[in-house]
């Protein structure tokens, strides 16, 4: 239920007075973005006949409340940005096979037709990738667990005939909903393009020949859709172009994905002449893992980026992302990812604009705005100075009949600057001017309107965010209880037994994070330990805690990329761990508890999470095996059966009721700072807000200077935060708070911490 009352919890963040100027011209797309139709040609999109340079940002729409996004997409617009693009998520619109949920609650995060309307509202076209793979960071890509457990003998992302058929399904679906809502272009709708498939060519070679056939079986299928057949199809990261796997049609966009394309576009020319130049994911920042510190990708670095895109001739720029958000509840894939997705952006977590990279890019966007007229005429004529190669520029002339030019000044050289009449170009960087066309056809009286370095002189300053006491007053902490161990004579609705370990998604379906296994083991006289060992899945993170008789042995629990493991043919990690026994039988119970599900690479219908192997102890294999689905109280509010109250010695497996009283009036955003608590999850008056893991992080960390940066970025190169945790704030979202004194946050943690010292803080800027 949405609380209008509270509707000042999400601020809209103060104007900067750098971007005063600008959103008097962006002013103008604050009526609705609408569209009867939309074309394109080797130089861009014509949107009703008339040419547009898209500079669009990635929001996902279940990564806010409702009563965030209009904040949201007023960021956007201020940013300069005049689109908006997102993944349409398969698994949250069909949770159960053939049960489609497009909700009209206004404040359910999975109503996409009202997100679109309040895109269209804020003035913002619509670029919709619909898959139905995502990759997103989200769990399982965003493919229902359904189609892996109830079709384990399908093969996803070819042109396998059971997943083509679902797919198509859902494809159907999605644009007949959109299509229901008058939402398309030809409806004076906001959607002007749409996406099938995602980063196909990243993993095509898996597939062989199945690969490349089912490229052109899901573009015929888009282009020919008979709703969808009016918009143009992008597929991203598809065909020759730098070996990307097959090609998709000519009438199916090519598009770029990295941190930098410029280099891509001439590739782009020579194998489809016709297209326009499209970098559909231009990443101003990185996720984030458990146990990494804070990847950071310069302002500067990020303006460079784009403005060498614009220069050699592109004309569609998205970032993703614009506004990251929060993965809530068990939304995040990986494994071992953190649940804020704030991606170093230029609006973060909380709703406010990163400085300098806000202010930096919306002065570049006015500066693409300003001189897009000279650039729709023709490609930009390029040319070298200063006797050097890295030292360019890229001129477009215009129309025949038009007087105003431009010239974009480069310097991709790391270290030193370049010269062009009284101009310095700093090294890494572009710089903007306009002009006029002299008789001879020069762009000459040139005036600069930017430079992606020097320009930062003019940005406002950095800032970070910052946590500071909300004045929230916790009126009670209750330890609820402690789950009992399972024991190998349970029974009831969640319990199964088999003579052998069963693969965790195959019995959870992906609700819970947790399976038990337990078993029984006779241990010799004498025997005080023995080893324990299986084989462990790592499409879900390897995390297991080892129960015997009743009592926490031992712990393995992994915060490193398994990504490169999964390369391995079973997917699977050994583990051999020393267990105390005692003479006679031993209780021996492992859980199993997921971090996200893998949602990269090929053969997602493969992600195996848990034990995969006969489980030995000290060579015998254990038999009888007793599978407890979930943790005890997940479905009621941490009221267990056969627990107790009292705290467990060892701090495992227990409940905690947090309850406090919500201000009055809030003109911050609120957190949860939760650095005394272990790992687990925490649901704010029965809304799943993510999982929590206090984890420590390395030690790879490197400040980088915004005016300093030079060279191609990876997520590697520029990382703060190594003294403390990987994320020790988590979000509120201020549509699942409620009026007064009767908030309750009930917490569950699976190891450790101390609930009496959880804290509500308010998040805002400082200076850096």
């Amino acid at each position: 239920q949405s609380h209008p009352e509270l509707s000042g919890l999400f601020p809209m963040t103060w104007l900067p007075k750098l971007v005063a100027a600008a959103l008097a011209v962006f002013a103008i797309s604050t009526n609705l973005a609408t569209a009867s139709s939309i074309t394109f040609n080797q130089r861009g999109f014509v949107i009703d006949g008339t040419p547009s340079m898209l500079i669009g940002g990635s929001f996902h729409y279940p990564r806010a409340t409702p009563q965030e996004w209009p904040g949201i997409f007023a960021e956007m617009k201020a940013n300069g940005l005049n689109l908006v693009q997102t993944y349409v998520f398969w698994d949250v619109h069909e949770p159960a096979e053939g049960n489609y949920f497009f909700p009209d609650d206004p404040s359910d995060p999975a109503n996409l037709v009202l997100f679109l309307k309040q895109a269209q509202e804020a003035g913002l076209y619509v670029h919709l990738r619909i898959g139905p793979y995502a990759c997103a960071e989200w769990n399982n890509g965003g493919i229902p667990l359904w189609m892996t457990t109830e079709h384990p003998d399908t093969i996803f992302r070819t042109d396998d005939t059971f997943w083509l058929e679902k797919i198509t399904q859902f494809v159907d679906k999605t644009l007949q909903v959109v299509s229901d809502a008058k939402l398309m272009a030809s409806q004076s709708g906001p959607i002007i393009m749409a996406q099938i498939e995602n980063e196909y060519g990243n993993v095509e070679s898996s597939y062989g020949a199945a690969g490349s056939r089912y490229v052109g079986k899901v573009a015929d299928f888009a282009i020919n859709h008979p709703i969808g057949s009016e918009l143009p199809w992008v597929m991203c990261q598809q065909g020759v172009i730098k070996e990307k796997g097959t090609s998709p049609p000519s009438n199916v966009i090519s598009a770029c994905n990295g941190y930098y394309c410029d280099n891509w576009i001439e590739d782009h020319i020579t194998a489809f002449p016709n297209q326009p130049h499209m970098f559909t994911e231009n990443w101003p920042g990185w996720f984030q893992k458990w146990g990494e510190a804070i990847p950071h990708r310069p302002a500067s670095d990020v303006a460079f980026s784009v403005a060498r895109w614009f220069a050699k001739g592109g004309s569609f720029m998205n970032y993703y992302m614009a506004f990251g958000g929060t993965s809530l509840a068990r939304q995040v894939g990986g494994p071992n990812i953190i649940t804020s997705y704030d991606y170093d952006v230029q609006i973060n977590e909380y709703g406010y604009r990163a400085e300098p990279k806000f202010s930096l890019l919306t002065l570049l966007h006015q500066a693409v705005y300003d001189v897009q007229d000279t650039m729709f005429a023709g490609a930009p004529v390029a040319s070298t100075f200063n006797g050097t190669d890295t030292c360019e520029t890229h001129t477009y002339l215009g129309e025949a009949d038009q007087d105003s030019c431009s010239v974009w000044l480069s310097n991709w050289g790391e270290s030193d600057d370049c010269y062009y009449k009284d101009w310095v170009v700093p090294a890494w960087s572009v710089s903007i001017a306009s002009g006029t066309k002299s008789g001879s056809g020069d762009c000459s009286d040139l005036k600069l309107l930017m430079s992606t370095k020097n320009s930062l002189r003019e940005a406002e300053a950095p800032n970070t965010l910052s946590a500071s006491d909300a004045g929230v007053e916790i009126t009670d902490v209750e330890l609820v209880s402690t789950v009992a161990i399972p024991t190998s004579e349970d029974s009831g609705d969640n319990v199964f037994t088999f003579d052998a370990p069963q693969e965790q998604l195959s019995m959870t379906k992906d609700k819970t994070d947790y399976l038990w296994y337990t078993s029984t083991y006779e241990a010799p006289a004498d025997n005080k330990k023995a080893i324990l060992e299986f084989e462990a899945g790592l499409a879900g993170g390897v995390s297991v805690m080892i129960f015997v008789n009743g009592e926490l042995a031992t712990i393995e629990r992994s915060v490193s990329d398994a990504q490169g493991q999964l390369e391995d043919v079973d997917w699977a990690t050994h583990e051999a761990l020393t267990i105390p026994v005692v003479e006679g039988s031993n209780e021996i119970s492992i859980l199993s508890m997921s971090t996200g599900i893998r949602n990269y690479g090929p053969y997602i219908e493969r992600n195996r999470v848990g034990i995969l192997s006969n489980i030995r102890v000290d060579g015998l294999v254990l038999t009888d095996i007793v599978h407890t689905v979930g943790m005890d109280g997940e479905t009621s509010k941490g009221v267990t059966t056969g627990a107790s109250a009292d705290p467990r010695s060892d701090g495992s497996l227990t409940w905690y009721k947090i309850k406090f009283a919500a201000p009055s009036q809030l003109s911050t955003p609120l957190a949860l700072d939760m650095s005394t608590m272990g790992k687990g999850f925490a649901l704010l008056n029965g809304h799943h807000i993510g999982r929590f893991w206090a984890v420590e992080v390395d030690d790879h960390c490197k400040a980088c200077d915004e005016f300093e940066y030079t060279g191609s970025y990876n997520a590697d190169n520029c990382r703060t935060g190594c003294d403390g945790l990987s994320q020790r704030y988590y979000k509120l979202s201020p549509d699942f708070l409620l009026p007064g004194d009767d908030n309750e946050l009930l917490v569950f943690t699976e190891i450790g911490g101390d609930a009496a010292q959880v804290r509500i803080v308010k998040m805002s800027m400082e200076a850096a």
